[in-house]
């Protein structure tokens, strides 16, 4: 068996070398037909037969390659089949599941086992009893810290350079940077504009 794979094998590489040669000068003639054709303004009818005999060639020579490609992994499959069934792996060797020969512990009854394992103590009948309570909910984020406004005198603030408008209360931008916004308990200053919004929206209608 291995004298005729080396053989087939062999003969497949030869094939394949040839098929190689073949389409190395099938595309050899084909790129002199071609630089022919042009050079003679595409004479066809004196240089079209040599374009179409190295296009033939160039074919011929590539499908030699894949038949020998082909052959040799055919020849390399059987080869490796024949090792596996010459191995002495025989079906009988293989133990039987039902016999009980393989060593392995024996298989209790599952309608035991289930009895066994859902059925519980006399002790244990308040804890399997015992209702699922889920844990409480907890919030992923912690609420917002309550916006303190600056009531002190508003003579000591930094100067206003805007009055504006905010939720329906005057408001004026201060030096600084903050806002101070007036309210029907007086005038409150804020670190800045979005803060003000958020302190007028908390504040009783």
């Amino acid at each position: 068996m291995s004298e005729e794979t080396a053989s087939g094998r062999g003969i497949a590489g030869l094939v394949g070398v040839l098929g190689w040669l073949v389409a190395m000068a099938g595309a050899a003639l084909l790129g002199y037909g071609i630089y022919l054709l042009i050079y003679s303004n595409f004479d066809i009818v004196a240089n079209g037969p040599l374009v179409a005999s190295a296009a033939i060639t160039f074919s011929v020579g590539l499908l030699c390659v894949v038949n020998a490609t082909i052959a040799k992994a055919m020849i390399v499959a059987a080869n490796n089949t024949a090792r596996l069934s010459g191995s002495g792996v025989a079906a009988g060797s293989v133990p039987d599941p039902t016999t009980g020969d393989d060593d392995l512990p024996p298989v209790e009854d599952a309608t035991q086992s289930d009895d066994q394992t859902t059925a519980p103590a006399d002790g244990d009948e308040t804890t399997a009893q015992q209702p699922f309570e889920p844990a409480p909910y907890a919030p992923s984020q912690p609420p917002p810290p309550s916006i303190v406004p600056d009531t002190s005198d508003p003579r000591s603030w930094p100067l206003a350079i805007d009055e504006f408008n905010v939720d329906g209360h005057l408001a004026m931008t201060l030096e600084d940077g903050t806002v101070a916004v007036e309210t029907p308990v007086g005038w409150r200053r804020l670190p800045n504009l979005d803060l003000a919004r958020s302190w007028l929206a908390q504040q009783p209608r």
